[in-house]
């Protein structure tokens, strides 16, 4: 009987092992020797843009998976728009301007920018949010990564209704894309808008804003030079 048991022990020890072993089919290894499954993939993808993948370090995947994320509820609204109109196209597009969100007990939401093009003018250009009947629980995270290098904007103009971020356009590479991520509580809207300088303008200029449901893509109401500096690009928005 006893080694009947241990047998069976044995057994269902195999078994679990193996089962462990082949719970995670991987798809896809990144530069950094992260694994990811296909639905993972996938999911960033989606989430954030195609090849975020290739930055995560294997602290940001255990920070993904660990987030639960994947696990909400999903939405997206994707809006494309031509640079000097306030008009919404998705022909001929220089960038695409993406609002997704996850909801479980609070709502993650990434808004991310890509560029088409490279563009011309890189100065301070500004991305935020205006926050409508909901509010932060966390610190946005802004970054721009243009040929496979990765900068992280910390410096945020809090308002009580919203917030912003200046970050300097980097001089080298292409195929940039900006990305902005952050919790909110459910309930209410998220306005989110990115502003292109289409000259130079100060860091300090930059900020020469409040948040306004009335402001450049629903979002920045610009005073000063920065009242001419900015391309007016029409933002997006989410329901939480």
């Amino acid at each position: 009987m006893k080694r009947k048991s241990l047998y069976f022990i044995c057994l269902v020890s195999l078994f679990s092992f193996t089962s462990h072993v082949q719970a995670k089919e991987v798809y896809y290894v990144n530069q950094n020797n992260v694994e990811f499954t296909k639905e993972e993939y996938d999911f960033i993808s989606y989430m954030f843009w195609d090849g975020a993948q290739n930055q995560m370090s294997l602290n940001d995947y255990d920070d993904f998976v660990n987030s639960n994320i994947m696990n909400g509820e999903l939405d997206s609204q994707i809006y494309y728009d031509l640079p000097l109109t306030r008009s919404t196209s998705i022909e001929d597009a220089n960038r695409t301007l993406k609002i997704v969100k996850s909801c479980s007990s609070n709502c993650f939401i990434s808004v991310t920018l890509t560029w088409k093009n490279s563009p011309t003018v890189r100065s301070y250009d500004v991305m935020g949010a205006y926050l409508s009947g909901t509010s932060l629980v966390n610190t946005p995270t802004t970054s721009i990564t243009a040929s496979g290098t990765t900068t992280t904007y910390r410096d945020i103009k809090n308002d009580t209704n919203g917030f912003g971020v200046s970050m300097k356009l980097p001089t080298y590479g292409t195929s940039m894309v900006i990305n902005q991520s952050f919790r909110v509580n459910k309930g209410g809207t998220v306005y989110a808008s990115y502003q292109h300088a289409m000259k130079s303008i100060s860091l300090a200029n930059s900020k020469n804003y409040t948040i306004s449901r009335n402001g450049y893509g629903g979002v920045f109401q610009f005073s000063g030079t920065a009242l001419t500096t900015y391309d007016r690009m029409n933002g997006v928005n989410i329901s939480v």
